[in-house]
């Protein structure tokens, strides 16, 4: 494996075939309510960290999930998912984040019994992609949080949060990309040792350990 290798662990590939031409289509209110009736919507969804090791989520209130939540929100025709990531933290944090900063945690399927737009008990399905910065202090100091969706915002340490005792109750995809993002640094540890060539019981303690 190359020295520059992407970590297959930590890594979305996205390919594009032929020359994509964005357009700049426009759904209005009704239309994309019917779109959501007959699609699944991609997200680009973020748990950004800082150098405190505190990991930021949102409190929304509004659906498909009033509560903590992941901040981001829906893909653009054309994105990857590092520039559909930065347009989405830009929007919600006003930190602007370059594509090379993104890394993968995870990705899953979601479908919701209610969602923003109306008719609401119509639902949405989504494909979410969770996406990872670390932020500076600078950074962090002059953070402009969107209300529009959010009742507050809250900074956390991902381990505690997945502990059996957590006194913060997850939603289930919210504790997957939280746990994910715990285990990011012993998948690129991994993938260190890999590219070293590491011996053989350093490779396996780490496999091991991602299993706990």
């Amino acid at each position: 494996m190359a020295s520059d290798a992407p970590n297959p662990l930590c890594h979305l590939p996205h390919f594009v075939t032929g020359e994509y031409t964005r357009n700049k289509t426009f759904l209005n209110d009704e239309e994309y309510g019917r779109a959501l009736d007959c699609f699944v919507k991609g997200c680009a969804d973020l748990l950004l960290t800082d150098d405190r090791g505190m990991m930021l989520m949102g409190k929304r209130k509004v659906h498909p999930q009033p509560d903590w939540w992941v901040l981001g929100g829906r893909m653009k025709a054309g994105d990857t998912v590092e520039e559909a990531a930065g347009r989405n933290c830009l929007r919600e944090t006003g930190i602007d984040i370059a594509p090379d900063r993104w890394s993968f945690v995870c990705c899953q399927t979601m479908l919701w019994q209610f969602r923003k737009q109306a008719p609401e008990g119509n639902g949405t399905a989504d494909f979410g992609v969770i996406m990872t910065a670390q932020i500076t202090a600078e950074e962090r100091s002059t953070m402009n949080m969107c209300s529009e969706e959010y009742d507050e915002f809250g900074w956390f340490v991902p381990e505690d949060l997945i502990k059996p005792d957590a006194d913060l109750k997850l939603h289930p995809v919210l504790f997957r990309g939280v746990k994910e993002l715990v285990a990011k640094k012993t998948k690129d540890a991994l993938h260190a040792a890999v590219l070293k060539n590491a011996p053989d019981a350093e490779v396996a303690a780490l496999v091991r350990k991602l299993y706990r």
